[in-house]
């Protein structure tokens, strides 16, 4: 089955969830607003760096792993939206979606080390009071 983002590639789990230019945007925006500034991958280089950096109990690492499943959920979500009702969005409407479920999530979380730029800069981009 051809991708339904970009209508040429085959849709392969690589293509759908990082390979894609809709995807790679998405993941690239994602980065940014966790102050990662790295390129884009293939689905197994990118879980390779997830294990290696989604370990212990920063609200970094709650960050990453909240914002990985928002990936690929808003991803599988935008792709069967497209392929089943012809509804298409934008890049920034699916991290909307992603950032108003990272608050959510978050809503509630004592953020004891506000001072801590890192910390400070996660709550500022990704709206966490």
């Amino acid at each position: 089955m051809i991708s339904v983002f970009c209508g040429i590639e085959a849709e392969t789990r690589d293509h759908l969830f990082f390979d894609c230019g809709f995807a790679r945007e998405l993941r690239g925006d994602i980065l940014t607003l966790c102050g990662v500034m790295r390129r884009v991958s293939s689905w197994d280089r990118e879980l390779a760096w997830a294990v290696h950096c989604f370990k212990g109990k920063s609200l970094l690492v709650r960050v990453f792993k909240l914002v990985w499943a928002g990936h690929v959920y808003g991803i599988w979500k935008e792709r069967n939206s497209r392929f089943f009702g012809g509804k298409v969005r934008l890049v920034g409407d699916v991290l909307k979606d992603i950032k108003e479920a990272v608050q959510i999530w978050l809503k509630g979380l004592a953020i004891s080390s506000r001072v801590d730029l890192r910390n400070n800069s996660l709550c500022v981009n990704w709206g966490i009071a």
